[in-house]
């Protein structure tokens, strides 16, 4: 097992965590989605989280890593004026790490062998909008859709055809599409945990609204 399948697993345990609170809380609590603005009026929400990115190609493992968002929302109660909704920016970079692969894919520009070792990182620079339903005093949901700058690097030491060999190569999008859906559970007015499910990664990690 490698080094990033042991940290996704337990990772991936506390997404589900958090979502069974979030629905046995959004029972337990009186709702507040229909009555526009009940929810606190904060200028910036500081978010750092944890990581698990997918599979992608050349490697063929998941990843793990760190990442920090800031949001800002720009419209209090809206864009739909009739419940409790309000809508921004957020941004922020992600840094994920691949451990040892012991079998690289086809990539860009080489064909896949058998080699050693085979890592690789990834930075995300996600830049999306957000929109938020504040559903209970503590339980709000959100969407977000946006592109996002992605740089990657990769290595590899092994035997290429026979041969020992070595290298490193990376490659950097300006604009890959990125979207998410998450949660939060405030634990008071303005701190919680937050989850986002989507692509290219997931993520949990605390909310601060300030």
């Amino acid at each position: 097992m490698t080094s990033s399948h042991a940290l996704a697993r337990p990772l991936a345990l506390l997404l589900g965590m958090a979502l069974c609170l979030f629905a046995a809380e959004s029972r337990a609590e009186k709702g507040i989605i229909k009555y526009p603005g009940q929810h606190p009026n904060y200028a910036f929400e500081l978010e750092p989280h944890l990581v698990a990115q997918y599979e992608r190609t050349p490697y063929t493992n998941g990843g793990i890593g760190l990442g920090l968002r800031a949001s800002i929302p720009f419209v209090h109660n809206g864009p739909v004026p009739q419940i409790n909704n309000n809508i921004g920016m957020s941004f922020g970079m992600d840094w994920v790490h691949f451990g040892t692969d012991r079998w690289c894919d086809r990539g860009r520009g080489w064909v896949g062998f058998y080699t050693e070792s085979c890592t690789a990182t990834d930075l995300w620079f996600p830049v999306t909008g957000q929109w938020n339903f504040f559903l209970t005093p503590i339980i709000s949901v959100f969407g977000e859709f946006g592109l996002a700058g992605h740089y990657t690097s990769w290595s590899y030491e092994g035997v290429c055809n026979g041969v020992d060999c070595s290298n490193t190569a990376s490659h950097f999008d300006f604009f890959e599409p990125v979207f998410w859906v998450g949660g939060r559970f405030m634990f008071s007015r303005s701190a919680g945990l937050l989850v986002r499910l989507g692509w290219p990664y997931v993520s949990v990690g605390a909310a601060f609204w300030l």
